[in-house]
């Protein structure tokens, strides 16, 4: 049952990056489709209680994110901007709670800093063409690899 969770994750994630790569429009099904395996393999390997922990830490981190965004919008241009829809896109939100509630709390920071990192890097030298940053098609593939190395060293333990 993992390993089809995880072959559905892979090729949801897949659907994804292509589609974010593309066109920025990302298929709500396969958001979903991709929470729904993600979600699955980690309640196969660990428990409900810790899904709920991980659940409540992310939707504070990214509440936080949120008004740190909205600050430092509002400190650069001396006005509210508005952020969903025109810097961040409701997929790219969906995909990081869908991500997010699947790495415990100590994880999460690291993962999610480390990924926009590398995702600013991968724009600035390759897609650098593109009006704006495909952050859930560049998120996906760190993801991936997150969950193999984690995986790994959980089985070699």
């Amino acid at each position: 049952m993992l390993w089809l969770c995880w072959i559905v994750l892979v090729l949801s994630g897949t659907g994804i990056i292509y589609q974010d790569l593309k066109t920025r429009l990302i298929s709500l099904w396969l958001i979903l489709i991709f929470a729904a395996a993600n979600i699955l393999q980690y309640l196969l390997l660990y428990s409900c209680y810790q899904l709920l922990e991980n659940t409540i830490f992310c939707t504070c981190y990214f509440l936080f994110t949120f008004l740190v965004l909205v600050l430092f919008y509002y400190l650069k241009n001396k006005r509210f901007e508005k952020i969903m829809d025109s810097k961040l896109g409701w997929g790219d939100v969906f995909v990081f709670m869908a991500i997010g509630v699947c790495i415990e709390p100590a994880h999460l920071i690291f993962f999610f800093t480390g990924s926009f990192i590398i995702s600013i890097i991968i724009y600035f030298f390759f897609l650098r063409s593109k009006v704006f940053i495909p952050l859930a098609g560049l998120i996906i593939p760190c993801y991936l690899l997150y969950v193999v190395f984690e995986h790994i060293c959980r089985f070699s333990s």
